[in-house]
């Protein structure tokens, strides 16, 4: 089978969920399907340059001048560059390629779906990563997309989006978990004689970084908070001084993906306080490394996680619920072991092949695909 996958920054280090979501299951896909990912030109993720992913590149265009617009259109940036991305690849044979080229082409945002499910001819599925309102992107996907294919990431997605749409929902594919990096034993990049909280995940207040900060504030005794991830690292800092806990507070910035392990190599426990999550792919990572994780109690995140056996839930922005929680693992190693050693074994279903293989029989049962041994090959793509 011929798969496309079309994402503006799949290609490059980018440690954004959809991003690494779309480089594994390409990867995965490749080894037994011939795989294409088009995506705008950057140092390209590791993950795809040991992968048999053929890339198909279009220029980057993060210094154009439509970006200065940003304050006076409804647009993201995101969005602006996506805009040019597809108006390129439509001047330059990349929309041919793709006719030429693929079975199926597979979306994840919905400017991208709305365009390419527009401007090709082979048949598109579009994977919801989260559902959270009826926004005006959504509801211009609804009208305008031509995709009949829809995929979610996490049973919750999926009743959200079936809810408001009504949408026929073809399957459910988790985010998974490549468990031979994400594991334990690996050499920490962190180290301190005093226990160590880790957050890694996005510096918004939707991931509950207020909250973390706010209960670490509220803890007995001493440790320290290592966050990682892209945001506003100063915000986070003046905050933390602000409650009287900056010597207590390390900001690392957002790190390659691929080193994340080594973080949680160095780390007692972890905590991820979300407001809103459709899934929580830092959660099952962490959990592959056999650290015990502190979460919230959102519906998304109880597909994998149940408080007291692999892991413990704390109230949705409750810092003295989550200080709570964060006690009882860092007063105990032994409830660390018990709960780590659990959820190393419970994530093991959300390794990235399954999840491949069911996308895979997804194709399958729902398009009608030629035999490869059947089809001519197809001539290279020039100039790209």
């Amino acid at each position: 089978m011929q798969i496309g996958f079309y994402h503006d920054a799949a290609g490059t280090r980018h440690a954004g969920g959809i991003a690494v979501y779309t480089q594994q299951l390409a990867a995965a896909l490749s080894r037994s399907n011939d795989v294409y990912l088009y995506t705008q030109r950057g140092e390209l993720s590791s993950v795809l340059s040991e992968s048999d992913v053929t890339i198909v590149e279009t220029p980057s265009f993060d210094d154009h001048w439509l970006h200065s617009i940003d304050a006076l259109s409804p647009l993201t940036d995101q969005d602006h560059s996506k805009l040019l991305m597809t108006y390129w690849a439509a001047r330059n044979d990349v929309i041919d390629h793709i006719d030429d080229h693929l079975d199926v082409l597979i979306t994840a945002q919905f400017l991208d779906d709305l365009l390419l499910s527009n401007l090709t001819d082979v048949p598109t599925i579009y994977t919801f990563h989260q559902f959270s309102d009826g926004g005006l992107g959504i509801k211009l996907r609804d009208a305008l997309s031509q995709t009949e294919l829809i995929l979610a990431n996490s049973d919750d997605t999926a009743r959200k989006v079936s809810e408001t749409f009504d949408y026929d929902i073809g399957e459910v594919i988790y985010p998974g978990i490549d468990l031979d990096e994400f594991r334990p034993g690996v050499a920490p990049a962190i180290d301190s004689d005093d226990p160590i909280v880790l957050f890694v995940g996005r510096l918004i207040e939707a991931k509950g970084i207020g909250d973390l900060l706010e209960a670490v504030s509220r803890l007995d005794g001493r440790q320290e908070l290592h966050v990682v991830g892209g945001g506003d690292e100063r915000w986070v800092k003046r905050r933390a001084r602000s409650l009287g806990i900056a010597d207590a507070v390390t900001v690392h910035g957002e790190v390659p993906h691929t080193e994340l392990p080594s973080y949680h190599a160095g780390a007692d426990v972890f905590c991820l306080p979300s407001h809103d999550e459709s899934f929580g792919m830092a959660n099952i990572e962490a959990m592959a490394c056999e650290l015990p994780v502190v979460t919230t109690d959102l519906e998304g995140i109880e597909t994998y996680l149940v408080n007291g056996e692999n892991g413990l839930l704390a109230r949705v922005g409750d810092p003295q619920d989550l200080a709570d929680k964060l006690t009882m693992l860092l007063d105990s190693p032994q409830l660390r072991e018990r709960l780590g050693t659990r959820a190393r074994q419970d994530v093991q279903r959300f390794d990235w092949e399954e999840q491949a293989r069911s996308l895979e029989r997804f194709c399958y049962e729902t398009l009608d695909i030629d035999d490869p041994a059947d089809r001519p090959e197809p001539e290279p793509l020039s100039g790209v």
